[in-house]
């Protein structure tokens, strides 16, 4: 996995999502002594959009030709570089389903959660707006284009 940590450059969030409303979170980072479940950090290239930056990613590691990628983007601060701006995106197969490997092609402890699930759990994720973000992109009342998640 790329990482971007304390460079000025933006970045791109990507959901891996599937067809019962799950999405795909990566093994839980430890914050501030508290677990969080997080979505792959990707740097963006001088010049490259966040679609462009997440199908790159995603494409290196899952091997997959095809994906599709929503017109719905979030944006939000850095909160580890205030020079920068992460983008979250929402990636869908464009097959019917994901196979099997995608998950362990992201990260062998990347587990399928849906929002209802991290809720109940009162798990921690980061980006702290993601889960209302899904919520809105499944419930269809988040319009396409990028808005802001602050």
């Amino acid at each position: 996995m790329d990482d971007a940590h304390s460079d000025g450059r933006d970045v791109v969030r990507p959901v891996v999502i599937d067809s019962p409303k799950r999405l795909l979170l990566l093994i839980p980072s430890v914050l501030d002594r508290e677990i969080r479940w997080t979505l792959p950090t990707v740097p963006m290239r001088l010049g490259e959009t966040s679609r462009r930056a997440a199908t790159r990613h995603l494409r290196r590691v899952t091997r997959l030709p095809a994906l599709r990628i929503s017109p719905l983007i979030g944006q939000l601060s850095r909160r580890d570089a205030p020079a920068g701006v992460q983008y979250v995106v929402v990636v869908r197969p464009a097959a019917e389903s994901w196979p099997p490997s995608v998950r362990f092609a992201l990260a062998p402890e990347a587990r399928w959660w849906t929002t209802a699930e991290l809720r109940s759990a009162r798990a921690l994720v980061e980006p702290a707006e993601l889960l209302d973000f899904m919520d809105g992109y499944w419930d269809g009342w988040l319009p396409d284009g990028e808005i802001s998640l602050e």
